[in-house]
């Protein structure tokens, strides 16, 4: 057996004028807090719960936060925070529910505050579908998971962990693991012990990581103007193609991270 984890994709189907607003406001809450620890230089868990405690926020976003901030202070080295941040939430926080004589079959309960949340019906990838039903059945562990607005559709990404057949042959001791670390001054830092058990020079894709936050910064900035002016379409296409150049470099370094794993012998991919 093999433990692998994957990110799910779920597309959160047509909420409501009422539920996009408590999204919202779930978001705002969520990027003040994150900025103001980040800010305030936060490096522990308890130094971020001191600032972050006050913001009318639910304890999985919370906890979410306590964790991320020091690393970006300290792990990511990050210089500066860019404005779209994804909602955090402890693996506690969320509920999934499976409906299959409805059209919509999964709904999921996002976290708005400690005594509110939001039910909303959820659109799944396809592809993924095993995953989901492995995850609801409670045969792979729930992560991590993120909320987000794109387009304006909103996202949620959920982190699952679970046991798989197969895999490869070769043996724990003769594989080489690769270290991948995502980060903001980097958008991929990938390093490997060599023959005699020391650390390689890393590899980093610094420039990339300036590329995507340049290319944010662009869409929030413009499109902000835009939706002022009432150029609700001219946004919503300008945003479409930065979104794909986001997307081919996140392509570009993909390939890049899985070519260097293939260059040394039975790679094995570990993330933080």
């Amino acid at each position: 057996m093999t433990e692998l984890t994957k990110t799910l994709e779920l597309k959160l189907v047509q909420p409501n004028a009422h539920k996009r607003r408590k999204l919202r406001e779930t978001r705002e809450a969520y990027q003040r807090a994150l900025h103001d620890a980040f800010d305030a230089g936060c490096t522990t868990q308890t130094e971020a719960n001191d600032v972050v405690v006050s913001y009318d926020l639910t304890g999985y976003a919370k906890n979410a936060l306590k964790k991320y901030v020091p690393q970006l202070t300290t792990t990511y080295n990050a210089g500066e925070l860019h404005d779209d941040h994804p909602v955090r939430f402890t693996n506690e926080g969320l509920r999934l529910d499976h409906k299959s004589e409805n059209a919509i079959e999964w709904y999921v309960k996002i976290p708005h505050h400690e005594d509110y949340h939001l039910w909303m019906p959820a659109q799944p990838n396809p592809e993924q579908r095993d995953w989901l039903e492995a995850l609801n059945a409670g045969d792979a562990e729930m992560g991590e998971s993120r909320l987000f607005e794109r387009g304006g559709t909103w996202y949620l990404h959920v982190t699952a962990t679970r046991d798989v057949e197969g895999g490869s042959e070769v043996s724990g001791e003769e594989r080489t693991p690769i270290g991948v670390d995502i980060g903001e001054a980097s958008l991929a830092t990938v390093c490997h012990r060599d023959d005699h058990g020391s650390p390689t020079a890393p590899e980093l894709w610094a420039d990339e990581g300036k590329t995507i936050r340049q290319l944010r910064k662009s869409y929030f900035t413009a499109t902000k103007r835009l939706q002022t002016r009432g150029s609700e379409r001219i946004a919503e296409s300008f945003g479409d193609d930065l979104w794909n150049q986001i997307d081919d470099v996140f392509h570009r370094v993909t390939r890049e991270v899985v070519e260097y794993a293939e260059s040394v012998e039975n790679p094995v991919l570990v993330l933080e």
